[in-house]
């Protein structure tokens, strides 16, 4: 079922908030940390969260 955000003006940029639960769940079921998100754009906005593996992360 679609849901329906607000765009709102961050800055010189616009945005779009996430609903914290949504977050917490990607989290409770990966097992990781979300910090970052890809966007694809086209006829549809598709937001996916991107999920480095451990290793990668501790790298950074």
């Amino acid at each position: 079922m679609p849901i329906i955000r607000k765009v709102t003006t961050v800055g010189a940029a616009r945005g779009i908030t996430l609903p914290k639960s949504w977050i917490e769940c990607i989290e409770r079921e990966t097992g990781r940390k979300l910090e970052e998100v890809m966007l694809e754009v086209d006829q549809v906005l598709t937001v996916s969260p991107v999920l480095r593996r451990k290793k990668d992360a501790e790298h950074e």
